[in-house]
């Protein structure tokens, strides 16, 4: 079976036309990488390059667990304005008000129809950036074969993200952790 090669430009063509189906699309592209690891340290590296001011480094800053991820690309919105790029500052705000856009297509945050996350931390970053809401409780549960996080918000009301993928891919990371932890 040949793999077609990913770039990024295949990554962002739900960027060119923002439904639900081109996103799935992207996202599936990125979840069926091997190297996709849905709890990885990416954001941390890049909120410390940002808090060290090392923006150059940041901008260029590129792994398959932040391509979708709203927080990368804000991160990234700061960091190329701190630098005087306002032009690619305001292409990567874009991206990442896309990518908020379509995790609100992919479902309407209940039970039976929770929004899709590629990792844990969109949630966060789509209830802050998109809805501007807060969370005050977070919890798992499983329900028709799939995992669930149940974020309860501030006003008592409740909100859904299926985190199957990510939550299955827990086992494969910590595994290849502890190899690259044995090397």
């Amino acid at each position: 079976m040949k793999h077609k090669k990913m770039s990024q430009e295949t990554v962002f063509d739900f960027v060119k036309d923002p439904t639900k189906e081109n996103f799935l699309k992207s996202r599936e592209l990125i979840i069926t990488n091997p190297g996709y690891d849905p709890y990885s340290d990416d954001l941390e590296i890049m909120e410390k390059l940002f808090e060290n001011k090392e923006y150059d480094k940041l901008n260029y800053y590129v792994t398959i667990n932040v391509l979708l991820s709203p927080r990368a690309h804000f991160i990234k919105y700061f960091s190329l304005k701190q630098v005087g790029n306002t032009k690619a500052a305001e292409s990567i705000m874009f991206i990442c008000h896309n990518i908020l856009s379509c995790i609100e297509k992919t479902g309407d945050g209940t039970l039976q129809n929770p929004y899709i996350v590629t990792r844990v931390s969109d949630e966060k970053d789509f209830l802050q950036l998109h809805l501007r809401k807060e969370y005050t409780q977070q919890r798992l549960m499983e329900y028709e074969d799939k995992y669930l996080d149940v974020l309860t918000l501030e006003d008592g009301s409740e909100i859904y993200f299926d985190i199957t993928v990510p939550y299955e891919r827990i086992a494969f990371s910590l595994k290849k952790r502890n190899e690259e932890t044995r090397e």
